[in-house]
């Protein structure tokens, strides 16, 4: 029976219910609601069976409402409205009331029906009760749902928004068709106010009814192309539009689409301002991209501009690097301050980049000093030679830092793509190859050369088979004699190292040794010479040949601690006197550290070991050092004695040096002596000592003996080596 039959019929029970008619209790009883009977008194008279079991402890006829229900919320007010439906004769129908039972609460739909006699007098009322506790919880979370969703959805940092189609579409049909059908149909019809703010409106129903194109964050149509290929969603999908400043805000927006029955028929979602973030992150990866003194690009972002440029460049295009050091920039820091050094910086960059002009390129730096420019297209290799000029005269003008005025110049290296390399470490290296052969030689601008690199592949894979050379003995000594101009005897020979390569051959000296000198191999190197040459002195002593035997030593050898006691080591090893030995030093070696080769070339030659300066007139001299160092020997570069019969100048130097040597108490050795004539010039110019292709040619050790008895030299050897020689051999 439902509660609609219930109150038609409950209208049309007797105004007199007989409490003994078994039939009218009978249909109380199988009615689902709770059922009591108040009479006009406001007392129970009947009630049934479900009620009965509801209360079955309690004896509810002649109770009042507020003794048979005391759990019920306010009672006594409940019992009120029950007498004025008495009083009225109005029913009151479905109201909500709650009870409170077994420690929670209950709501119940109440229906209040007066009932009447034949007179049509109110004689009670029917109190029709039904549990509706769960209907109305669900009611409740419901509107705490719906209060929560509209409290977020107000108070929300993200624009939230819905746009319905109407009509929905078919997702079967092709991906065009249902993106022009979204742009048609799709209308605005939810958003909050955060919405209308990022479009400059206040309130968002100003917004509502737009379609999806004019406002809202998906409003470019490649947008929804993806919307609709990406399954009816994106994520953090980025947008922009332009303020009325003229300023950009950006945004970024996830999306989703409800689809029913094979239909789109919405699509919810969010939008955030992230324009602070952006520009947040644009600030860091300019900062992580530029040099925060000079505002230029840096290092990182010059690498990946130059792989842009390989990227792109045509097979006949030409690209040029160009790596700038500034020369005398230390001096400006160590006189007037880093922050004056700084502000010559600072007017650098724009300087290069003014006269870098329209032409295309890029502009970095890449640390300290040093700069680069990168030309991704030059006609030549003379025109990017023709632009590195022009760098070069504009960081040579005057710079002005607080009224005092400055000058600095620069060292250019310049590496080619393709002709030289064609990725960027390799094109960074030989830019740096050549930049310092520009500053070696002082020449401003250089093109890298492999001549010049010290680093090339070939030397890399020499050095590494030097080693191997040293420890295998694929190197031997070569012997030139030095001849006595005074005597025409012979008075000794230089050592000279030979490297012949298993599957290279031949490798010239000039090749091995400056590979040898920047690495740690000239060490060991200096040992294999000295011990090599100290054995053939020992074997000629055996022999009778008392004659001296010169080694090159390098600069790096000189600072060595470890070479005195080597040198002693070996000479005790094999009896030999140190006065067999002269060890030949350039002058730059010397003045590099002039006083700390002093102590070196006094410690050595305490061993009986003489010196002699070799390439005298190519470095810078010092007569001072020359006086006060234990010196025997001045070595006459062969570039001033090859030439010397055919230019003044050269014979002038050769002879005021044999003077200016001899008046300081040194020996003179003349090397380069290839004719006869040279010979005979510098006998008659007093020369000392003589050596080149005139005399004999370098040979092995082996040959030594041979040669003198095939060329009638006669040995001229110092008193002094004779002694200790003889001696030696006695011993």
């Amino acid at each position: 029976m439902t509660a609609q039959t219930t109150k038609n019929y409950i209208q049309h029970v007797p105004t007199y219910i007989d409490e003994k008619n078994r039939d009218h209790q009978a249909l109380l009883d199988v009615m689902r609601e709770t059922v009591l009977y108040f009479d006009r008194w406001g007392l129970v008279r009947q009630a049934n069976l479900r009620a009965k079991n509801w209360l079955p402890d309690i004896q509810v006829a002649g109770l009042t409402f507020i003794e048979l229900l005391p759990q019920w919320d306010d009672p006594a007010e409940r019992q009120r409205e029950l007498m004025q439906v008495i009083r009225s004769g109005l029913p009151v129908w479905g109201s909500k009331e709650r009870a409170f039972e077994d420690g929670g609460e209950r709501w119940y739909s109440v229906d209040k029906i007066p009932t009447t006699n034949e007179a049509s007098d109110v004689v009670g009322v029917m109190l029709v009760m039904s549990d509706v506790t769960e209907s109305v919880l669900r009611e409740r979370a419901l509107r705490e749902s719906e209060s929560r969703y509209k409290a977020y959805i107000a108070n929300s940092a993200e624009a939230i928004w819905r746009y319905d189609l109407c009509p929905p579409i078919d997702i079967n049909i092709p991906v065009d068709d249902q993106v022009n059908q979204i742009i048609e149909r799709a209308v605005l019809s939810e958003c909050n106010d955060r919405l209308a703010w990022l479009y400059g409106l206040k309130f968002a129903h100003e917004l509502l009814g737009q379609s999806v194109l004019r406002k809202g964050s998906v409003k470019h149509q490649q947008d929804l192309d993806f919307f609709v290929r990406n399954g009816y969603k994106f994520e953090n999908r980025e947008s922009h539009r332009t303020l009325g400043t003229g300023k950009r805000m950006y945004l970024q927006t996830n999306a989703i689409g409800i689809v029913e029955n094979g239909y789109l028929i919405r699509a919810w979602g969010t939008t955030r301002d992230v324009t602070e973030n952006k520009r947040y992150l644009e600030r860091l990866e300019y900062l992580a991209n530029h040099d925060p003194l000079t505002a230029l690009p840096n290092r990182a972002l010059l690498y990946r501009r130059i792989d842009e440029y390989l990227e792109k460049r045509s097979p006949d295009q030409l690209m040029a690097l160009m790596l700038i050091d500034l020369d005398r920039f230390k001096e400006i820091n160590d006189t007037l301050g880093h922050l004056a050094g700084d502000k010559v910086l600072k007017q650098l960059g724009p300087r290069l980049e003014a006269e870098l002009g329209i032409t295309p390129g890029i502009i970095a730096r890449l640390g300290g000093d040093e700069f680069a420019i990168c030309l991704p297209q030059v006609e030549s290799r003379e025109h990017a030679v023709a632009l590195a000029q022009r760098f070069f005269k504009s960081i040579c003008q005057v710079f002005t830092i607080e009224g005092f005025q400055t000058e600095i110049s620069a060292s250019i290296g310049i590496s080619l793509c393709p002709d030289q390399a064609s990725d960027v470490s390799t094109l960074m290296r030989f830019a740096d190859v050549a930049m310092y052969h520009a500053k070696t030689r002082l020449q401003g601008v250089a093109v890298y050369n492999s001549e010049h690199d010290p680093n090339s592949p070939k030397r890399l894979s020499l050095m590494g088979a030097l080693g191997r050379a040293i420890r295998e003995g694929e190197l031997t000594l070569f012997f030139q004699p030095k001849v006595d101009l005074n005597e025409h005897a012979l008075y000794g020979f230089e050592a000279l190292i030979r490297w012949n390569h298993p599957e290279l051959g031949f490798i010239p000296p000039s090749e091995f040794v400056p590979i040898a000198e920047m690495s740690n191999m000239i060490a060991p190197l200096t040992r294999w010479v000295l011990e090599e040459s100290i054995r053939y002195c020992k074997q000629w002593l055996e022999q009778g040949v008392c004659v001296n035997v010169a080694i090159n030593l390098s600069a790096r050898n000189l600072m060595d601690e470890n070479i005195i006691d080597d040198l002693k080591t070996m000479l005790d090893y094999y009896n030999v006197p140190g006065e067999a030995l002269e060890l030949e030093i350039t002058e730059s070696a010397i003045m590099s550290d002039p006083a700390r080769a002093q102590i070196a070339i006094e410690r050595i030659n305490a061993l009986g070991v003489r010196f002699a300066i070799d390439d005298y007139g190519t470095g810078y001299s010092s007569l001072a050092y020359l006086k006060r160092l234990p010196v025997q020997t001045l070595k006459i570069d062969l570039s001033f004695v090859r030439t010397m019969m055919d230019n003044e100048q050269d014979r002038i130097i050769v002879n005021s040096t044999i003077n200016l040597a001899h008046n300081l108490g040194l020996q003179v050795v003349a090397e380069g002596v290839e004719t006869q004539a040279i010979y005979n010039e510098l006998t008659a110019l007093g020369c000392d000592l003589v050596q080149g292709y005139h005399v004999a040619k370098p040979m092995p050790g082996s040959e030594i003996e041979s040669w003198i008895r095939e060329d009638h030299w006669e040995l001229r050897c110092q008193a002094e080596l004779r002694q200790n020689c003889g001696s030696r051999v006695t011993d």
